[in-house]
């Protein structure tokens, strides 16, 4: 994917990223929600529904499957507010270029998309021009989710235990993978297999004709011995990981991960000197 900036905004906590699509997307930024919280979302998906006049059906805890249901719902808001506020910044207009500008100015300085928008507006505003171009270069930033791989609690009805499909992280998944997003799952917390074979049974995880996700896996990992293992096991279902990220052993200022304490610099070393060693190795499974 083309990335317009040299970052991106992180999943913090439960809370603190859930609706920050709808502030940066339209400005080229990545940035990550949790979907730890399916009441939380639900109650922002009203309050946004509310806020932009848009029908709003509440779906409750009666309703089978409600927590994924909610997780798709809030997902799909998100991206069509997103996606209104990105098109809006492409109408360009006289009124309307504060937005544009305001996007131009947050690129890096070394960016190239920047210097071209440099050179097309140093002489004139030729707004007609400006709109073409604007149209051939300008992307959305991508709306993430965050998966915690070990937060998966069985869920019950009526005392009746349910099939681990209802469990709390296989519905968030559920729910991610059933929205209308063209983006990425980020799974940290560690290896959850049962969950990693569920994904295998959604297609969008799966490469289209001309070798495109519209969904991607990225892994959080604590090492390259993890992020081979991890990478291994996906692929024999089939699934590629598109991103390794590397996870603090503390992480989240409070839940510690079992490591020895390694520091990153050396665990980013031997990802360097491995590289391609470690795409190879899980290509040749998958």
């Amino acid at each position: 994917m083309k990335k317009t900036h040299s970052f991106h905004i992180p999943v913090m906590g439960i809370g603190f990223t859930i609706d920050t699509p709808l502030k940066v997307a339209q400005y080229g930024m990545d940035s990550v929600i949790s979907l730890v919280d399916d009441i939380l979302l639900e109650k922002l998906r009203k309050m946004y529904s509310e806020k932009f006049e848009i029908p709003y059906n509440e779906i409750t805890d009666k309703i089978d499957d409600f927590r994924a249901k909610r997780i798709t719902s809030y997902l799909n808001l998100i991206s069509d507010l997103a996606n209104e506020k990105f098109e809006a910044l492409k109408s360009v207009s006289v009124e309307k270029s504060e937005e544009l500008f305001n996007y131009i100015n947050m690129l890096p300085n070394g960016s190239k998309m920047k210097s071209e928008f440099e050179k097309l507006t140093a002489k004139e505003l030729e707004f007609y021009k400006i709109k073409n171009w604007v149209a051939s270069n300008l992307t959305m930033g991508s709306i993430d989710v965050n998966i915690m791989t070990k937060v998966d609690k069985d869920n019950y009805r009526k005392e009746e235990k349910l099939p681990i499909e209802y469990n709390d992280t296989h519905a968030a998944l559920r729910g991610f993978a059933n929205s209308k997003l063209n983006s990425s799952v980020i799974l940290s917390a560690g290896m959850n297999p049962r969950l990693f074979a569920y994904m295998s049974q959604f297609d969008d995880f799966f490469p289209d004709e001309n070798g495109n996700f519209k969904k991607r896996i990225i892994l959080k990992v604590s090492d390259y011995r993890s992020a081979l293992i991890q990478g291994k096991f996906l692929a024999k279902k089939g699934l590629w990981v598109s991103e390794f990220r590397i996870e603090s052993g503390l992480n989240c200022g409070g839940h510690a991960f079992a490591t020895d304490g390694y520091l990153l610099g050396p665990v980013l070393a031997e990802f360097k000197e491995r590289k391609n060693e470690l795409q190879e190795s899980i290509l040749s499974v998958l």
